[in-house]
């Protein structure tokens, strides 16, 4: 098994991938909007684990940001997702194994994640429960389509003068 940090080329390997997630409905069309740019966040760690006679089954996504209470840079594991099939053959736990190193490399204090699910396999690989975590979905205003292939989240010119 590799893993790796992902490339454009896995773009239709990885949104199966995505679909595995319990308790979120994506949308393909706000997929393909934050692929390249997760790709490409230097903030940001997006690696999948690839076998030889499968191709891609499974990534990882996970973000850094500085904290107060963590005395710096955390990193916090967003998404993790292995193919039906593969799981438990520790393709997962790879996975975690890298952004952790990842995590290191970029100097974080922390790694964290939320999920009520897999409980036992993160303990297993030494994190604590420490707290809950909620979410709460909100809606954007509605935008007018970016123009110059900016991306919607881009600040607009005049924000930036």
């Amino acid at each position: 098994m590799l893993v790796r940090r992902a490339i454009v080329a896995d773009r239709d390997a990885v949104w199966p991938l995505v679909l595995e997630l319990p308790r979120h409905d994506p949308e393909r069309e706000a997929f393909e909007r934050s692929f390249g740019p997760l790709l490409a966040a230097l903030d940001t760690y997006f690696a999948v684990a690839e076998l030889p006679d499968h191709g891609v089954v499974g990534y990882l996504l996970a973000n850094r940001h500085l904290t107060f209470a963590s005395s710096g840079v955390v990193c916090r594991v967003e998404e993790v997702a292995v193919l039906g099939p593969h799981r438990r053959q520790g393709i997962g736990r790879h996975l975690l194994e890298s952004a952790e190193e990842w995590a290191a490399e970029v100097g974080a204090r922390r790694v964290g994640l939320a999920t009520g699910l897999s409980k036992e396999f993160y303990v297993s690989g030494g994190y604590a429960e420490t707290a809950g975590f909620f979410t709460k979905r909100v809606e954007a205003p509605a935008a007018p389509a970016a123009a110059g292939g900016d991306a919607p989240w881009a600040p607009s010119p005049a924000a930036a003068d």
